[in-house]
């Protein structure tokens, strides 16, 4: 009631942490894609997407990302995901991850292109 919901009679509050919250989300994709048996994620050096992949039952397609030329920057490979999706067969693909939030060296991802 205090957070705004007056005809609420009991609640319960269930903390989630990032990789537990994305995995639900991969579980839930379930039916709108039943054949999916990967999931494409642009690489990351950060484990809560990758093992909430495993978690949800699903085999990740890594894609390594590449070097901008001049720059220890990293970027998405666009192309690589494309190549990516290919491989396994789009109807087996049950979505791509990328990310916008990022540490250095690595840039957000181009997910516009993606």
């Amino acid at each position: 009631r205090q957070a705004g919901i007056p005809s609420i009679k009991s609640c319960v509050v269930l903390p989630l942490a990032t990789g537990m919250s994305i995995a639900l989300v991969f579980g839930a994709l379930r039916k709108s894609r039943p054949r999916g048996k990967y999931i494409v994620w642009s690489r990351i050096d950060q484990k809560s997407c990758f093992k909430a992949i495993g978690a949800a039952g699903y085999e990740a397609v890594v894609v390594e990302l590449k070097r901008v030329e001049g720059s220890d920057a990293l970027r998405t490979d666009v192309e690589g995901i494309r190549a990516a999706i290919e491989r396994v067969g789009a109807e087996q693909v049950a979505c791509v991850v990328t990310t916008t939030s990022t540490f250095a060296p690595r840039v957000p991802d181009a997910a516009d292109e993606v």
